[in-house]
């Protein structure tokens, strides 16, 4: 059976299976071991930023079963309003409810029109596709609802029955949004206190680097303190300028700084492609007008900030070797505890079954 699908031009992604690529068994402790050594910490080895197969991987172990940031809680305001992210293979959205509260659900369309993930869908890079509710394509913007509720644009995420979608656990996390495909996970670690959104945005810009290098490029500094799932830092700016930096499992990084915070999130878009979604945040006690009157300097500086880490980031994926910082350890330290204390795979059922069975 598995033979004819992929004759069919198909290829699943079974972690029954396993995951292996370039002669490797890429779930086995020993692909991580030399990788790990605290006393001369490096990188993966190169599979892991170039290999399909090291994806599907992170998907079972990491994507689907960690507390994921995906954007701002004042991107979506109003009842109704949608916010899409594809999170690993999964295409997932959090809209905002009557009472105010989230509610996360997987979209509709995971497949968009297609019966099947067709070949070119399946390449580690998301494409560019009229159904952006697919989790193999690249996620639309904040869908902002209509006077009378959803729109038509958000029939592929929602579908005719949205309380039928297979559900997601979504949480304000302090003026972020933070969810995980298990509805049964332990909360996440408590957000940092006082800050609020000084935009009610985020900017997006894609780097040439796979999604560990970038984090550990954004979060270049010497650690200080460590929790469960978050690493703080001590650093300094392309400016000479102290920062405090954080970066939460697996893929929110905090810069503060200047009296405001840079959130980054990171979401892969390729096998050596990472997309940053980039919010302001700071102290709710910083006065508004201070805040409309310094926002375009602020976005200006972060921004150049970012694409400075990001260079020694761009430059590893193509070397693909080379020493891993204190960041970069604790991420692959997290990723290879991950991989091991996933569940051994027994069903091969699609994760986005609807609730209510195949019909939606």
């Amino acid at each position: 059976m598995v033979l004819a699908i992929a004759s069919a031009g198909f290829v699943p992604d079974r972690p029954d299976l396993g995951h292996r690529a370039e002669g490797l068994d890429l779930a086995d402790p020993a692909f991580f071991a030399d990788s790990l050594d605290p006393s001369a910490p490096r990188l993966l080895p190169p599979a892991a930023y170039r290999a399909l197969a090291f994806a599907e991987l992170e998907d079972d172990a990491v994507w689907t079963r960690s507390w994921l940031a995906i954007g701002l809680g004042t991107e979506i305001p109003s009842p109704g309003d949608l916010l899409p992210f594809t999170a690993g293979h999964h295409g997932i959205h959090v809209q905002r409810e009557a009472e105010g509260g989230l509610v996360g659900r997987f979209n509709k369309a995971q497949h968009g029109g297609c019966r099947a993930v067709p070949l070119q869908c399946r390449t580690g890079t998301k494409t560019g596709c009229s159904f952006t509710a697919c989790g193999y394509s690249r996620d639309g913007s904040v869908l902002p609802a209509g006077a009378d509720g959803p729109t038509p644009a958000m029939h592929q995420y929602l579908g005719l029955r949205p309380e039928r979608l297979l559900p997601v656990a979504a949480h304000a996390w302090g003026p972020l949004v933070r969810i995980n495909l298990d509805r049964e996970a332990a909360p996440p670690e408590a957000p940092p206190e006082g800050l609020v959104a000084f935009a009610a945005e985020t900017r997006r810009v894609e780097f040439a680097a796979n999604w560990k290098l970038a984090a550990q490029a954004l979060a270049e500094g010497d650690r200080f303190a460590e929790a469960p799932d978050s690493l703080h830092l001590t650093g300094r700016l392309a400016t000479g300028e102290t920062a405090a930096i954080a970066v939460h499992f697996p893929n929110l990084v905090l810069i503060e700084a200047r009296g405001e915070t840079c959130a980054v999130i990171l979401q892969p878009t390729a096998l050596g492609q990472t997309l940053l979604r980039i919010g302001l945040l700071g102290p709710e006690s910083a006065a508004q007008a201070d805040r409309e009157a310094s926002r375009d300097a602020s976005w200006a500086a972060w921004q150049a900030e970012i694409a400075a880490r990001m260079a020694p980031a761009i430059a590893a994926q193509t070397a693909l070797s080379g020493s891993a910082n204190a960041a970069g350890l604790w991420l692959q330290q997290r990723i290879a505890a991950r991989v091991r204390a996933r569940p051994a795979a027994t069903d091969t059922y699609p994760l986005f079954a609807t609730a209510q069975g195949r019909g939606c």
